[in-house]
């Protein structure tokens, strides 16, 4: 009995655990010595927007030899995915659809949550809808590629031109109808020379760029009230520790935001007399701030035009291509139409020795050297590129160039609140189906029947965890795969059951009939397990996004739950019936 006492605290160790981590400790707002893992709901539980975008492809055919259409979606489905990201959404889907003869784009977002907020239907109505706004004009924008050279002065116009982004910049952080992290990193994906940090201290540590009146009464959140104008030999530079330290630095705006304001005690060194010092404790406010420069220094490059004006993009690149040197080392091959070949050569001729750069969108991919001038068209650029680096820079450049512009066809948006609504009725319904499961075992099956429900709540608990812990996204098919797996841990208790009264009845004592009970019904469990196994793994496989998530939950599922019924149930069967080796038929109903 031994043995059995161990696994049994092993059994009540991982259930307290278990317990421990899947509680919703936020949302009931309880601090917790450990980290607060959240779980992650699905769109249809978290409610979300559907763009649909029709692919045009009536230019690309147009180029007949070459024409591709499945390299074209995927890069098209490669620039939208990086235009979600930059969204800052989580969980999105992206998938590619074919209908009606046409290609088609399929994005689902999340939409935005409010928890914690104390807004009006009507408010958060506004926010989503001018999420929704954004993200179509984000998904649904123009690609450009354009190659650039290095500018050789700076005018007026540039100077204003900076202004005007730190202007802008700040009446979005302002508008506050997103983070300021998300608008400080949109600009400065957008621009140049712009940077953001975040950070803590108290007011010594703050820069004296981002410092304000009013330190000691300010409310939180505080926002920059105007962008303010770093001098000459005031300006910052990004440290080690990440925090904004002063420098003898350029010239440009600052904005700041305070998030939060905490009291600690501290320590610090007090001059009492010549040479003398002493350590005394005092109160100090921490500032948790975030913080965004715009240097005046504008962008250092400028469109690359030849003579006549004509600018070097994305309308005369064939294609970026992987190759290898005579050393072997991974370079990219660009190939130019004829007359992008013709504005190259021109290019390269003026600009030998010096750097052109590429640009997809705001984003620098690369800026080589011209170290020839090229008349043909076809372009090398080297460097110390890996395979894998090469393949990636042509793939950039490409998703660039792909001649097939989106057009948004339909767009619907499902609540949150119907998802919420609908977690809340799917909670209830397991909670219910779990208590009458319970209830039925403990009035067919006794005390055994209260162990296999006890057991069927650990599985819950295990369950639950592993979902947590592994970040596995929660969908209303997922959770039905959960409580389908459910009734398959009952099944097998069941046989467990019927099969240990039979011994029973036949005179066999307590622990050799639990062990026949477990042993004899193997085979009928294993059976009906892998056919449930094997369904999932078909639908997993074969399925489409939310067949695949019920899927791959009733798997993992119905592994788990071979678990608890041949380990977990038989453990506490085994101590309770030795205990109760006298009272059959309140043990079993035998």
């Amino acid at each position: 009995m031994k043995w059995l006492g161990f696994r049994l605290a092993i059994i009540i160790i991982l259930a307290l655990f278990s317990a421990a981590y899947v509680l919703p400790w936020k949302t009931i707002g309880v601090s917790t010595p450990f980290p607060i893992t959240e779980y992650k709901l699905g769109l249809d539980l978290h409610g979300w927007v559907e763009l649909d975008y029709k692919i045009d492809m009536t230019d690309a055919e147009k180029k007949g030899e070459g024409f591709k259409p499945k390299d074209i979606i995927e890069g098209l489905k490669s620039i939208v995915e990086k235009r979600v990201n930059s969204l800052g959404t989580a969980e999105p889907t992206i998938q590619t659809a074919s209908y009606g003869g046409e290609e088609h784009i399929v994005v689902q977002i999340p939409t935005q949550n409010f928890d914690g907020e104390l807004l009006s239907d009507a408010e958060k109505k506004a926010k989503n809808d001018e999420y929704i706004t954004k993200a179509k004009e984000t998904i649904g924008k123009v690609v450009r590629l354009e190659f650039k050279e290095q500018k050789t002065s700076v005018t007026d116009a540039d100077k204003k031109e900076r202004t005007n982004i730190a202007t802008k910049l700040l009446a979005e952080v302002q508008s506050a109808k997103y983070s300021f992290a998300t608008i400080a990193n949109k600009y400065k994906d957008q621009y140049e020379n712009i940077e953001y940090r975040a950070g803590s201290g108290e007011t010594s540590e703050i820069p004296q760029e981002f410092t304000f009146t009013g330190m000691e009464s300010v409310k939180t959140p505080y926002i920059s009230s105007q962008i303010i104008e770093t001098k000459k030999g005031e300006g910052y530079s990004l440290g080690l520790d990440n925090k904004l330290v002063q420098s003898e630095g350029e010239k440009g705006y600052s904005i700041i935001t305070i998030k939060s304001i905490t009291t600690v005690e501290k320590e610090r060194e007090v001059e009492i007399g010549t040479g003398t010092t002493k350590k005394e404790k005092y109160t100090a406010k921490i500032y948790d701030y975030e913080a965004v420069f715009i240097s005046q220094k504008p962008s250092e490059w400028m469109s690359a035009k030849t003579e006549a004006g004509k600018v070097l993009d994305e309308q005369y690149l064939t294609k970026a291509s992987v190759s290898f040197s005579q050393g072997f080392s991974p370079q990219v091959d660009l190939l130019f139409n004829a007359e992008g070949g013709k504005i190259f050569a021109e290019l390269t001729k003026r600009l030998m020795g010096k750097q052109i750069a590429i640009f997809v969108g705001w984003e620098l991919l690369t800026a080589p050297t011209v170290q020839s001038v090229i008349p043909d068209g076809r372009a090398v650029i080297t460097g110390n590129y890996t395979a894998e680096s090469a393949k990636k820079l042509a793939t950039d450049i490409n998703t660039g160039i792909v001649p097939a512009p989106i057009y948004l066809t339909s767009e619907r948006t499902i609540d949150a609140k119907i998802g919420a609504d609908s977690l809340t009725v799917i909670i209830h319904a397991g909670l219910i189906g779990l208590l009458l499961i319970i209830t039925f075992l403990i009035i067919i099956y006794r005390v055994s029947g209260l162990m296999a429900g006890i057991a069927l709540v650990i599985y819950g608990l295990l369950l639950l965890a592993i979902v947590k812990s592994f970040g596995i996204v929660l969908t209303l098919a997922s959770i039905a795969g959960m409580i389908l797996s459910i009734g398959l841990a009952i099944d097998a208790n069941i046989l467990i059951f019927e099969r240990t009264k039979e011994e029973l009845r036949n005179g066999v004592e307590i622990e050799k009939a639990i062990a026949v009970g477990f042993g004899k019904s193997w085979s009928a469990i294993w059976d009906s397990h892998i056919t449930s196994f094997t369904s999932a793994v078909v639908l997993y496989i074969f399925g489409i996004s939310l067949i695949k998530g019920f899927g791959l939950m009733l798997g993992l599922w119905i592994l788990l739950s071979l678990f608890t019924a041949m380990w977990i149930s038989r453990i506490l069967i085994l101590v309770v019936g030795h205990k109760m080796r006298k009272n059959m038929k309140m043990f079993i109903g035998v």
